[in-house]
């Protein structure tokens, strides 16, 4: 069993998702299984960057390297789930959206098979590759496909707690990270993960900040810092690792109880988790004041990833500036 304590949490935040999800999470999953042969996990030529290669090792016959073949991987899992194979399945967050968008819309919307999709490096992770390896709209296209369900985690803690949920959930799911190794540390001890319900770090008032993503969650608390020496008022901050399905129960009183609702997010503010939250809030009768702080419509210089979140705005002193005047303006 995973001991969620500082030692492990901190080791996981050095060595970096892919790691901890694929060798820490994946080898409870298989100790957890009845029938762990009946699991299959493929990859497209990215066994070592994700972190299966001890997985591969250990266990014979449960990794598949496909090669550069985002396409064919996803017809393949498809295939192995129509088995009655569990399947687990990793590329780049673009190439496991935007090149696979009609597999992932047959087989995971329109089949509903309950395959594991994980995109690493997704927001503007891979800055210094080029357009072509940003992944700024995944959010967008993943919830609009049925039966989806759309998993963002914090850090790599409540990464491996989303992985070993969604094992169990049955039914189609797409996990996407941002960032590499030696990411930011939000949970320091274990605490209870339910899906659809976001998780509050901070209890404030007036301003709530709805915050999603690797270093994003984390940059939203110091925020919320920097804003109550700012103002004197300490916003609410929470976790949204859940993008898709949003339960209404457990966002209402958040709606209610605030005048300012932000969401920060590394990605498209068109689509993302800010559209969830505002579609969420119209649709259930509490329309308030919202800002979405993510990548706006327009291309970015690029460069690394603290380069680009910098320009994104999505540093904790920019997220705070933009909401006081955003308040003040109120």
């Amino acid at each position: 069993m995973i001991e969620f304590n500082k030692r492990n949490i901190r080791a996981w935040s050095i060595m970096g998702i892919s790691p901890s999800i694929w060798s820490i999470a994946l080898e409870e999953i298989i100790n957890e299984s009845e029938k762990p042969e009946n699991m299959k996990i493929l990859t497209a030529d990215l066994e070592r960057y994700s972190g299966l290669g001890r997985i591969n090792n250990l266990h014979q016959n449960l990794v598949y390297n496909l090669g550069i073949a985002e396409q064919n991987m996803v017809g393949v899992a498809a295939g192995l789930s129509l088995e009655g194979f569990q399947v687990f399945m990793t590329t780049y967050a673009p190439f496991m959206t935007y090149r696979c968008a009609d597999q992932i819309r047959h087989f995971m919307g329109n089949l509903k098979l309950p395959m594991v999709a994980v995109g690493s490096a997704a927001g503007f992770s891979a800055g210094m590759s080029g357009n072509a390896l940003l992944a700024l709209n995944d959010i967008a296209f993943m919830r609009a496909v049925p039966n989806m369900v759309v998993l963002s985690p914090a850090d790599c803690t409540e990464a491996i707690k989303l992985m070993l949920a969604a094992a169990r959930l049955n039914q189609p799911v797409y996990m996407r990270f941002c960032g590499t190794t030696g990411l930011p540390v939000v949970y320091q001890q274990d605490y209870m993960l339910e899906i659809g319900k976001p998780v509050q770090l901070i209890e404030g008032n007036t301003i709530a900040i709805l915050a999603t993503g690797t270093t994003i969650v984390h940059e939203a608390l110091d925020a919320a810092s920097q804003i109550e020496k700012m103002t004197g008022i300490l916003p609410s901050v929470y976790d949204v690792h859940t993008i898709k399905p949003m339960n209404p129960d457990n966002y209402v009183e958040i709606f209610k109880k605030n005048q300012l609702i932000v969401t920060v997010e590394e990605h498209s503010i068109i689509g993302g988790l800010g559209s969830a939250i505002a579609e969420l809030m119209v649709t259930n009768g509490h329309p308030k004041l919202q800002v979405m702080i993510g990548a706006e419509d327009r291309q970015y210089k690029l460069g690394d990833r603290a380069f680009m979140l910098e320009q994104a705005g999505l540093k904790a002193e920019l997220i705070a500036n933009k909401i006081v005047d955003r308040y003040k303006g109120v």
